[in-house]
Protein backbone atom coordinates (compact mmCIF):
# COMPACT_ATOMS: atom_id res chain seq x y z
CA UNK A 1 0.00 0.00 0.00
CA UNK A 2 0.97 3.71 -0.50
CA UNK A 3 0.37 6.30 1.59
CA UNK A 4 1.64 9.51 1.05
CA UNK A 5 2.31 12.33 3.75
CA UNK A 6 0.62 15.94 3.01
CA UNK A 7 3.43 18.68 5.15
CA UNK A 8 2.34 22.25 4.90
CA UNK A 9 4.05 25.33 4.13
CA UNK A 10 3.89 27.93 6.53
CA UNK A 11 4.39 31.88 6.72
CA UNK A 12 5.97 33.32 10.41
CA UNK A 13 6.26 36.02 12.67
CA UNK A 14 3.58 38.03 10.59
CA UNK A 15 5.15 41.22 11.70
CA UNK A 16 5.76 41.40 15.71
CA UNK A 17 5.76 37.95 16.54
CA UNK A 18 9.21 36.73 16.09
CA UNK A 19 9.42 33.21 16.61
CA UNK A 20 6.21 33.33 18.60
CA UNK A 21 3.60 33.58 15.45
CA UNK A 22 3.23 30.96 13.06
CA UNK A 23 0.37 30.36 10.35
CA UNK A 24 -0.46 27.07 7.40
CA UNK A 25 0.19 27.55 3.89
CA UNK A 26 -1.91 25.92 1.59
CA UNK A 27 1.20 25.11 -0.44
CA UNK A 28 3.12 21.80 0.86
CA UNK A 29 5.05 19.00 0.23
CA UNK A 30 3.70 15.42 -0.78
CA UNK A 31 5.72 12.54 -0.14
CA UNK A 32 4.54 9.06 -1.53
CA UNK A 33 6.22 6.11 0.32
CA UNK A 34 6.08 2.58 -0.79
CA UNK A 35 7.62 0.40 2.31
CA UNK A 36 9.17 -2.58 0.95
CA UNK A 37 8.98 -1.72 -2.92
CA UNK A 38 9.36 -4.71 -4.96
CA UNK A 39 11.87 -2.56 -7.80
CA UNK A 40 13.54 -1.63 -4.48
CA UNK A 41 14.49 1.76 -3.30
CA UNK A 42 14.30 4.82 -5.23
CA UNK A 43 13.61 8.53 -4.68
CA UNK A 44 11.80 10.76 -7.61
CA UNK A 45 11.65 14.21 -7.02
CA UNK A 46 8.83 16.50 -8.43
CA UNK A 47 7.91 20.26 -8.58
CA UNK A 48 10.34 23.24 -6.02
CA UNK A 49 13.88 22.13 -5.26
CA UNK A 50 14.17 19.18 -8.01
CA UNK A 51 17.45 20.61 -9.65
CA UNK A 52 18.98 21.54 -6.05
CA UNK A 53 18.07 18.96 -3.86
CA UNK A 54 19.62 15.54 -3.79
CA UNK A 55 17.43 12.75 -4.79
CA UNK A 56 19.33 10.38 -2.62
CA UNK A 57 19.59 9.03 0.55
CA UNK A 58 21.00 12.42 1.51
CA UNK A 59 17.94 13.88 1.22
CA UNK A 60 16.44 15.71 4.52
CA UNK A 61 13.49 14.01 4.16
CA UNK A 62 14.75 10.36 4.06
CA UNK A 63 17.84 11.64 6.98
CA UNK A 64 15.11 12.06 9.39
CA UNK A 65 12.80 9.16 8.59
CA UNK A 66 16.04 7.33 8.74
CA UNK A 67 16.47 8.60 11.91
CA UNK A 68 13.19 6.69 13.15
CA UNK A 69 13.06 4.18 10.66
CA UNK A 70 16.35 2.44 10.36
CA UNK A 71 16.92 0.26 6.83
CA UNK A 72 13.40 0.75 6.13
CA UNK A 73 13.98 3.83 4.13
CA UNK A 74 15.95 2.10 2.06
CA UNK A 75 13.55 -0.38 1.20
CA UNK A 76 10.98 2.03 -0.26
CA UNK A 77 10.25 3.93 -2.72
CA UNK A 78 9.86 7.46 -2.27
CA UNK A 79 7.99 10.33 -4.51
CA UNK A 80 8.34 13.76 -3.10
CA UNK A 81 6.65 16.75 -4.88
CA UNK A 82 6.59 20.43 -3.53
CA UNK A 83 5.20 23.69 -3.67
CA UNK A 84 7.12 25.53 -1.77
CA UNK A 85 10.09 27.51 -2.71
CA UNK A 86 13.42 26.47 -0.96
CA UNK A 87 15.37 29.68 1.16
CA UNK A 88 11.81 31.77 0.78
CA UNK A 89 10.51 32.36 4.06
CA UNK A 90 7.99 29.95 3.67
CA UNK A 91 8.96 27.02 5.81
CA UNK A 92 10.49 24.28 3.33
CA UNK A 93 13.09 23.15 6.07
CA UNK A 94 10.44 22.69 9.14
CA UNK A 95 7.77 20.83 6.37
CA UNK A 96 10.77 18.68 5.13
CA UNK A 97 11.46 17.81 8.63
CA UNK A 98 8.10 17.26 9.90
CA UNK A 99 7.70 15.01 6.57
CA UNK A 100 10.85 13.07 7.35
CA UNK A 101 9.25 12.61 10.85
CA UNK A 102 5.72 11.31 9.33
CA UNK A 103 7.63 9.03 7.22
CA UNK A 104 9.52 7.44 9.78
CA UNK A 105 6.60 6.79 11.59
CA UNK A 106 4.79 5.42 9.20
CA UNK A 107 7.87 2.77 7.95
CA UNK A 108 8.45 1.96 11.84
CA UNK A 109 4.96 2.16 13.38
CA UNK A 110 2.05 2.23 10.44
CA UNK A 111 1.14 5.03 11.93
CA UNK A 112 1.59 9.09 13.13
CA UNK A 113 2.24 9.67 16.79
CA UNK A 114 0.03 12.27 18.24
CA UNK A 115 0.58 15.47 17.00
CA UNK A 116 2.14 17.23 19.76
CA UNK A 117 5.25 14.50 19.86
CA UNK A 118 5.58 15.10 15.86
CA UNK A 119 5.50 18.88 16.57
CA UNK A 120 8.23 18.33 19.42
CA UNK A 121 10.46 16.62 17.46
CA UNK A 122 10.41 19.40 14.95
CA UNK A 123 10.86 22.18 16.84
CA UNK A 124 14.21 20.55 18.51
CA UNK A 125 15.69 19.97 15.14
CA UNK A 126 14.97 23.69 13.85
CA UNK A 127 15.78 25.39 17.10
CA UNK A 128 12.21 27.44 17.16
CA UNK A 129 8.46 26.51 16.85
CA UNK A 130 6.96 29.16 14.70
CA UNK A 131 6.70 27.22 11.15
CA UNK A 132 6.83 23.41 12.81
CA UNK A 133 3.72 24.22 14.84
CA UNK A 134 2.28 26.06 11.99
CA UNK A 135 2.79 23.11 9.65
CA UNK A 136 1.91 19.85 12.22
CA UNK A 137 -1.31 21.63 13.48
CA UNK A 138 -2.51 24.25 10.46
CA UNK A 139 -4.45 27.14 11.14
CA UNK A 140 -2.82 29.94 13.03
CA UNK A 141 -0.97 29.21 16.26
CA UNK A 142 0.79 31.20 19.25
CA UNK A 143 4.50 29.01 20.57
CA UNK A 144 6.81 29.53 22.92
CA UNK A 145 9.45 27.61 25.05
CA UNK A 146 9.80 26.46 28.54
CA UNK A 147 13.02 25.12 29.32
CA UNK A 148 13.38 21.97 27.65
CA UNK A 149 9.60 22.12 25.89
CA UNK A 150 8.14 23.43 23.66
CA UNK A 151 4.85 24.95 23.63
CA UNK A 152 2.03 25.81 20.45
CA UNK A 153 -1.39 26.80 21.62
CA UNK A 154 -3.99 27.52 18.73
CA UNK A 155 -4.80 31.52 18.15
CA UNK A 156 -7.96 33.05 16.52
CA UNK A 157 -9.99 30.62 14.57
CA UNK A 158 -9.98 31.99 10.71
CA UNK A 159 -12.09 32.23 8.01
CA UNK A 160 -11.96 29.22 5.88
CA UNK A 161 -12.14 31.49 3.01
CA UNK A 162 -9.56 33.93 3.75
CA UNK A 163 -6.65 33.62 1.50
CA UNK A 164 -3.06 35.31 1.43
CA UNK A 165 -0.92 36.99 -1.38
CA UNK A 166 2.13 36.27 -1.51
CA UNK A 167 4.84 38.32 -3.20
CA UNK A 168 8.21 36.09 -3.99
CA UNK A 169 11.57 37.61 -4.77
CA UNK A 170 13.72 34.99 -7.60
CA UNK A 171 16.38 35.49 -5.20
CA UNK A 172 16.85 33.17 -2.31
CA UNK A 173 17.71 34.28 1.72
CA UNK A 174 19.48 31.88 4.03
CA UNK A 175 17.84 31.64 7.35
CA UNK A 176 21.24 31.78 8.27
CA UNK A 177 22.32 34.91 7.27
CA UNK A 178 18.81 36.02 8.05
CA UNK A 179 19.89 34.87 12.13
CA UNK A 180 23.17 36.12 12.16
CA UNK A 181 22.42 39.85 11.00
CA UNK A 182 20.38 40.27 13.94
CA UNK A 183 21.53 42.01 17.11
CA UNK A 184 22.33 40.02 20.49
CA UNK A 185 19.76 42.79 21.81
CA UNK A 186 17.32 45.47 21.42
CA UNK A 187 15.86 48.42 23.32
CA UNK A 188 13.02 48.73 25.66
CA UNK A 189 11.06 50.78 23.54
CA UNK A 190 11.47 48.18 20.40
CA UNK A 191 10.49 45.32 22.61
CA UNK A 192 7.55 47.43 23.82
CA UNK A 193 6.11 48.34 20.45
CA UNK A 194 6.38 44.84 19.57
CA UNK A 195 4.40 43.36 22.36
CA UNK A 196 1.77 45.81 21.74
CA UNK A 197 1.60 45.31 18.08
CA UNK A 198 1.96 41.46 18.84
CA UNK A 199 -1.61 42.05 20.98
CA UNK A 200 -3.47 44.49 18.53
CA UNK A 201 -2.72 42.17 15.71
CA UNK A 202 -3.99 39.15 17.57
CA UNK A 203 -6.84 41.33 18.53
CA UNK A 204 -7.88 42.70 14.91
CA UNK A 205 -7.56 38.40 13.66
CA UNK A 206 -10.07 37.45 16.47
CA UNK A 207 -12.56 40.32 16.09
CA UNK A 208 -11.90 40.04 12.43
CA UNK A 209 -10.61 44.05 12.19
CA UNK A 210 -8.62 44.62 9.37
CA UNK A 211 -7.74 47.76 10.27
CA UNK A 212 -6.51 46.71 13.57
CA UNK A 213 -4.74 43.96 11.98
CA UNK A 214 -3.03 46.54 9.32
CA UNK A 215 -1.85 48.57 12.69
CA UNK A 216 -0.48 45.28 14.18
CA UNK A 217 1.49 43.96 11.47
CA UNK A 218 4.36 46.18 12.47
CA UNK A 219 7.77 44.94 13.35
CA UNK A 220 10.97 46.33 15.36
CA UNK A 221 13.32 43.41 15.62
CA UNK A 222 14.24 41.12 12.91
CA UNK A 223 12.19 42.95 9.44
CA UNK A 224 14.65 46.36 9.87
CA UNK A 225 17.62 44.53 9.69
CA UNK A 226 16.52 41.32 7.10
CA UNK A 227 14.83 43.28 4.60
CA UNK A 228 18.02 45.19 3.16
CA UNK A 229 19.46 41.90 2.60
CA UNK A 230 17.43 42.28 -0.91
CA UNK A 231 17.59 45.08 -3.00
CA UNK A 232 13.81 46.84 -2.99
CA UNK A 233 12.38 45.14 -0.35
CA UNK A 234 11.76 47.32 1.79
CA UNK A 235 9.86 49.53 -0.71
CA UNK A 236 8.10 46.63 -1.51
CA UNK A 237 6.53 45.69 1.94
CA UNK A 238 5.79 49.63 2.09
CA UNK A 239 3.50 49.48 -1.06
CA UNK A 240 1.80 46.60 0.51
CA UNK A 241 1.25 48.37 3.50
CA UNK A 242 -0.74 51.15 2.18
CA UNK A 243 -2.48 48.88 -0.09
CA UNK A 244 -5.92 49.64 2.08
CA UNK A 245 -7.73 46.49 0.53
CA UNK A 246 -5.19 44.22 2.29
CA UNK A 247 -5.68 42.72 5.82
CA UNK A 248 -1.87 43.48 6.63
CA UNK A 249 1.99 42.78 5.46
CA UNK A 250 5.14 41.05 6.77
CA UNK A 251 8.08 39.97 5.99
CA UNK A 252 7.33 35.90 5.60
CA UNK A 253 10.17 34.53 8.34
CA UNK A 254 13.46 35.13 7.43
CA UNK A 255 12.53 36.47 3.64
CA UNK A 256 12.58 37.56 1.01
CA UNK A 257 8.94 36.24 0.76
CA UNK A 258 6.66 39.29 1.59
CA UNK A 259 3.10 37.95 2.88
CA UNK A 260 -0.42 39.48 3.16
CA UNK A 261 -3.99 38.74 4.17
CA UNK A 262 -6.42 38.41 1.39
CA UNK A 263 -9.83 39.32 3.35
CA UNK A 264 -12.63 37.16 1.66
CA UNK A 265 -14.19 40.12 0.49
CA UNK A 266 -11.13 39.93 -1.84
CA UNK A 267 -8.15 42.93 -2.64
CA UNK A 268 -7.95 44.62 -5.74
CA UNK A 269 -7.03 42.42 -8.75
CA UNK A 270 -3.88 44.63 -9.05
CA UNK A 271 -2.70 44.38 -5.55
CA UNK A 272 0.57 43.07 -5.14
CA UNK A 273 1.91 44.93 -8.49
CA UNK A 274 3.48 47.67 -6.85
CA UNK A 275 5.48 45.88 -4.81
CA UNK A 276 6.61 43.31 -8.20
CA UNK A 277 7.61 46.62 -9.33
CA UNK A 278 9.69 48.44 -6.43
CA UNK A 279 11.33 44.90 -6.90
CA UNK A 280 11.85 45.16 -10.27
CA UNK A 281 13.44 48.62 -10.28
CA UNK A 282 16.13 46.93 -7.86
CA UNK A 283 17.12 44.58 -10.52
CA UNK A 284 14.94 41.63 -8.51
CA UNK A 285 12.39 39.58 -10.27
CA UNK A 286 9.87 38.52 -8.19
CA UNK A 287 5.82 36.82 -8.74
CA UNK A 288 2.42 37.05 -6.94
CA UNK A 289 0.54 34.69 -5.84
CA UNK A 290 -2.56 34.36 -3.98
CA UNK A 291 -2.91 31.11 -1.62
CA UNK A 292 -5.21 29.65 0.81
CA UNK A 293 -4.51 29.55 4.63
CA UNK A 294 -4.06 25.68 5.51
CA UNK A 295 -6.15 24.64 8.77
CA UNK A 296 -5.31 20.98 8.21
CA UNK A 297 -1.84 21.02 9.06
CA UNK A 298 0.27 17.85 8.57
CA UNK A 299 -1.51 14.83 7.18
CA UNK A 300 -1.64 11.30 5.82
CA UNK A 301 -3.89 10.01 2.96
CA UNK A 302 -3.93 6.15 1.83
CA UNK A 303 -3.44 6.04 -1.93
CA UNK A 304 -5.97 3.11 -3.44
Amino acid sequence: MKRTIISPASTSNLGPGFDALGLGVGWGIEVSIEAEAPAGFSVQLEGEGRKILPADGRNMILKVAREIAGDATDRAAWRITSRIPVARGLGSSAAARCAGLAAGYLLRDGALPPRHVVFEDASRHENHPDNASACVFGGLRVCSRNGSEWLSWPSPILDSELQLLLVIPEVPVETAQARAILPTSYTRAATVRNLQSMSVLLSGLARGDWEAVRAGCRDQLHEPYRLPLVPGLSGALDSLREDESLGGAWLSGAGPTLAAFLPAEGARSDSGEAAVACLSAAGIGAAIHRVPIDLSGLRIEEDQ
